[in-house]
């Protein structure tokens, strides 16, 4: 819930343990390095390319052999050249046979049969051409001995017999190239390119047996790369070498316990307020969903805050929001629940992209019984479901409410984390003012609502917006008040950010699309019921099956455009407008240097 604060180790080893030494650094794991080596990186060639290409094309086999490791000395790279080999031959045969697929079917209008030889002919040529339709009255214009064998609806299939190919004159019509093969010939080569496929899938199989020996190599192979590489940034001086990373501050006591009898000298220090240091998050798996969005999207940087936790509650509102039925977020509950166990066993990412799930689903559940909607269908009067029945979806007015208070808070949000995380600066009070002046012109909209002759400039809100915009225009810029010209440039500051406003006013009105996209969900859900019960009492025969097609069919499109639009215009507003007011500055990600496969 929180970005992790690191220290700078600068650690100093014998030139000759350098490689001993970082092959430790390495199963320590938990520091991100630190370029201090002007020499150019050597990533020519990856070492795992094929190797990856091979595991990748073994994992994606529909049937495996029983996994196991060598019992005796193997070459792997005659194993990956033969899955590459394998591989290759594949692809090329099923090229083949799709080759010969297209051809027997442009083949099949003209017919089964073969060009006779020559001899046989006395030199004469079998010329075959597309004649479309509507120039079938020039065929009378061709002295050639000529002979229609098909017709569809666009074309004539015509054959022409001459020794030599006919010119534009005596013919024309576009020639049509089919080759020498028969259908006969044809259907031959392609059961033999099956046999072949056959063989070539068998023996894939049989080398899916491998594929543990070649995970296992696999992460040696990157290990030694990604050491390599690391040795690469380390600075050498000599008879020592010089290493620095960056290193998590609840990783210390670990480190010092990895750096016990290592012939190593190292020290900590703070970072300073020019350098950067990389963005590591932590986060539970718990909440972790709103990580692995912010992770996807922008990640902030050092000296901001996470964003995780907010990004996290507010998705699951805006989603609930937009897909505004609980019938539906059953379904959704219905799809976690078969996915459940696949989830829970994918690593930490899938848990937290599991949780999110459930939560989004808990969250489009409730706001669905609140509005009353299950499957387009609403609760009487006087049921049980309807006690929870509190929000009209039929209200505009208090619907627009909802929405714009939903931006409004979620901005103000955004600006208050901002302040407090520049709370030992003037400047935060610039942030102040922003959740001033939007919480204070959504006050005064409110009361314009309510009351038809209000007197504006008598309103507490009106106080409220112009005490933010002083505190916008006194502290948005971040100068020394040590003369009248650093003043005046302060000033000019605090009128450039005050254009802010008319952002702030578009980007509240932004989350107008919740109430939007809602409503229209919900409305499509009613038709699709009207329209399945028209049909059900205007048929006679058969109505109950157009009833039933009618409502597979529009609620099954109605929930995936629920989904979708949930997914993207929920996101689009954490990480566009919350983000443009809350994140200031971009960070880049922590990459511990560690062993991979342990």
């Amino acid at each position: 819930m929180s970005i992790a604060a690191l220290q700078k180790l600068t650690l100093i080893g014998e030139i000759n343990e350098k490689s001993a030494i970082m092959e430790q650094f390495q199963t320590f794991g938990l520091a991100h390095l630190i370029t201090l080596s002007e020499q150019t990186l050597d990533q020519s060639t990856d070492a795992t390319t094929y190797l990856r290409e091979a595991l990748s094309y073994l994992m994606s086999a529909p049937l495996k052999r029983r996994m196991q490791m060598p019992s005796e000395s193997i070459e792997l790279s005659d194993v990956i050249d033969r899955v590459i080999k394998n591989k290759v031959a594949r692809e090329d045969v099923i090229d083949e046979i799709e080759l010969m697929a297209t051809r027997k079917k442009e083949l099949g209008v003209w017919g089964d049969f073969e060009f006779p030889p020559l001899d046989e002919m006395n030199q004469y040529r079998v010329w075959l051409y597309l004649v479309p339709l509507s120039k079938e009255a020039l065929l009378a214009n061709v002295e050639l001995p000529w002979k229609i064998i098909n017709r569809d609806h666009k074309s004539i299939y015509l054959v022409v017999i001459a020794v030599d190919e006919p010119n534009a004159e005596q013919v024309a019509f576009p020639r049509a190239h089919i080759g020498s093969s028969s259908l006969f010939s044809l259907e031959k080569l392609k059961n033999d390119a099956l046999v072949r496929l056959e063989d070539l899938n068998a023996e894939r199989q049989l080398l899916t047996r491998w594929i543990l020996s070649l995970t296992l190599s696999l992460n040696d192979t990157i290990n030694s790369h990604e050491l390599a590489l690391a040795e690469q940034l380390v600075l050498d001086t000599g008879d020592f070498f010089v290493l620095q990373s960056w290193v998590p501050e609840d990783s210390l006591p670990a480190f010092k316990v990895w750096a016990e009898g290592l012939p190593v000298a190292y020290q900590f220090e703070e970072p300073t307020v020019n350098e950067l240091p990389p963005t590591l998050l932590k986060n539970g798996s718990i909440m972790g969903g709103g990580e692995e969005a912010v992770s996807f999207f922008q990640l902030p940087g050092y000296r901001s805050w996470d964003p995780s936790i907010v990004i996290f509650f507010s998705f699951s509102l805006f989603f609930s929001m937009i897909m505004a039925d609980a019938g539906y977020a059953l379904v959704l509950a219905g799809v976690l629940l078969i996915s459940w166990r696949k989830l829970s066993d994918g690593g930490e990412t899938k848990v937290r992209i599991r949780n999110l799930w459930l939560a989004l689903v808990a969250a489009a559940f409730f706001y669905g019984v609140l509005v009353g909607s299950y499957f387009g269908l609403t609760p009487t009067d006087g049921t049980f479901l309807s006690l929870f029945h509190v929000i009209n979806m039929g209200d505009f007015t208090s619907m627009m409410k909802l929405s714009i208070g939903a931006g409004v808070l979620h901005l103000v949000i955004a600006n208050s984390m901002v302040a407090w995380g520049k709370r030992k600066s003037l400047v935060a009070l610039s942030s102040v003012g922003w959740v001033l002046s939007i919480a204070g012109a959504f006050a005064l909209w409110l009361s314009y609502i309510r009351i038809a002759d209000l007197d504006v400039a008598s309103t507490l809100s009106l106080k409220v917006i112009i005490a933010g915009i002083v505190l916008i225009l006194l502290f948005s810029g971040e100068r020394k008040m040590d003369s009248v010209k650093s003043l005046c440039l302060q000033l000019f500051d605090g009128f450039t950010a005050l254009y802010g406003l008319s952002k702030a006013f578009g980007d509240v009105l932004s989350y107008m699309r919740l109430f939007a996209l809602g409503l229209s969900s919900a409305s499509l859900a009613v038709t699709f019921n009207d329209l399945a019960i028209v049909a059900r009492d205007s048929v006679s025969a058969g109505g109950f099956i157009l009833f039933a097609l009618i409502i597979l069919l529009g609620h099954g499109l109605n929930f995936v455009l629920g989904v979708m639009s949930g997914v993207i215009h929920g996101l689009r507003l954490n990480l566009l407008e919350f983000y443009n007011w809350g994140v200031k500055g971009e960070g880049y990600p922590f990459k511990a240097f560690k062993k991979r496969g342990e």
